[in-house]
């Protein structure tokens, strides 16, 4: 099973998708990221809220946009997918991940996560994509309700921010470049890459530290109303001291992210 994974990942129309998800991920990040700014200048965000529903929902708006949306939808997929396979497998068809356990759960969290916008963009085409915050109490209070749910939930949040937090290190070290084709690149490309990947990469993470944490609160207080998706994260750092020029930072470096993304899907090893 894990040979044909590797064997389908590695084939020409697949890495073509694999790269084209990271495409997708830049488009839907570059669109959070615009509406983040939009709510930190208090402009309003156009009846989209600043997360990956949000996003895929205001591309969606239009017939072009639609077609974007489908192939943004099989790039998810082929990149969850991709994610999935890195870690049963361990490395990818080019050579890319690593077998190590840490990066094997982290790949599968990505897997997972990249599964569920897959499945915000297919909501999208159909008008149904809804509330980030609202889809993640609910589901928050479904699992609440298990036996030993609020243990679950506590660790959810725990890895998610522990997966968060060696993203922050790899962005701030450099690390990142380490699974990309640098050697492809020139003196100035190079440069720009490891600009855009540090911002970028801390950005994002810093975003989902921050979703961990209220995902840990939703536990330890035992209401899944803390529990919160990314615009959720966004509304509530907007009313602390500061707040709308911490969301506006936050915007900003998602952009970048969007940015590094586009360069990403065009030298990240596979």
């Amino acid at each position: 099973a894990e040979g044909e994974a590797e064997e389908l990942a590695g084939t020409g129309p697949a890495r073509w998708l694999i790269r084209a998800g990271f495409m997708a991920r830049g488009l839907t990040y570059g669109i959070v990221g615009g509406l983040a700014l939009a709510l930190a200048a208090g402009a309003g965000t156009a009846g989209a809220a600043p997360n990956q529903q949000g996003a895929l929902a205001l591309i969606g708006r239009s017939l072009a946009g639609k077609v974007a949306l489908v192939a943004a939808a099989a790039g998810l997929l082929a990149y969850a997918l991709w994610k999935l396979i890195q870690a049963v497998v361990g490395h990818g068809p080019e050579g890319g991940g690593s077998p190590r356990a840490f990066d094997r759960v982290s790949n599968l969290a990505a897997g997972v996560i990249y599964l569920g916008f897959f499945a915000v963009a297919l909501r999208a085409l159909t008008g149904s994509a809804g509330d980030s915050s609202r889809q993640s109490s609910h589901d928050a209070a479904g699992v609440l309700g298990w036996p030993g749910g609020q243990v679950l939930v506590g660790l959810a949040g725990l890895v998610l921010i522990a997966v968060s937090a060696h993203q922050v290190y790899d962005g701030l070290s450099g690390r990142f470049a380490h699974e990309s084709k640098t050697c492809e690149m020139n003196r100035q490309e190079r440069r720009t890459f490891m600009l855009l990947g540090r911002v970028g990469i801390t950005a994002r993470a810093l975003v989902f530290v921050l979703i961990g944490y209220f995902v840990v609160r939703s536990a330890t207080d035992f209401d899944p109303r803390q529990a919160v998706g990314v615009d959720g994260a966004l509304a509530r750092l907007h009313h602390q001291t500061l707040g709308p020029w911490l969301v506006g930072l936050v915007g900003v470096g998602l952009l970048v992210f969007a940015a590094y993304s586009l360069l990403e899907g065009r030298y990240r090893r596979l």
